[in-house]
């Protein structure tokens, strides 16, 4: 018990650091963390495609996005949407639909540690199907609550 006494303080810095943060910082943190999702995913892909089911690699990429996943709770300030007049993706639909956006996350959620768990098991069918299924778990948040590339 003694040893996790240094986690109080970090917790607290983390904890006010998220109150204080501005809309821009808000963006920026969702920004970085939807790119490393996004890199997690692109790696997840690759290794599938040359068939590393098996890799140490997989493990740790699956483990990026299950980090990820549970991380975007707190990307979605209030006031750093569209209405912050600052560039984002993110639909004013993710403030207005809070419920249907809070389960839209909690899929993803499930679906990413799901497929943390099927990497560890070396599967390929189980891992292929997992894939398939995780990015269907992202385009429904793509499609409801993230605007259009250009």
């Amino acid at each position: 018990m003694r040893n996790f006494f240094w986690l109080a303080p970090l917790m607290l810095i983390g904890a006010v650091a998220a109150i204080a943060a501005t809309p821009a910082d808000s963006i920026r943190t969702r920004v970085a963390g939807y790119r490393a999702l996004g890199a997690a995913f692109k790696s997840t892909n690759d290794l599938v495609r040359a068939g590393n089911f098996a890799s140490p690699g997989l493990r740790q990429v699956a483990g990026q996005i299950s980090a990820a996943s549970r991380g975007q709770y707190g990307w979605y300030r209030v006031g750093s949407g569209p209405r912050s007049r600052l560039k984002t993706a993110a639909r004013a639909e993710i403030w207005t639909r809070g419920a249907e956006f809070r389960a839209a996350q909690d899929a993803f959620a499930r679906q990413a540690a799901a497929f943390e768990r099927i990497a560890a098991s070396g599967n390929e069918a189980a891992i292929r199907s997992g894939v398939r299924q995780l990015g269907a778990s992202c385009k429904g948040c793509h499609d409801n609550f993230r605007l259009a590339d250009d």
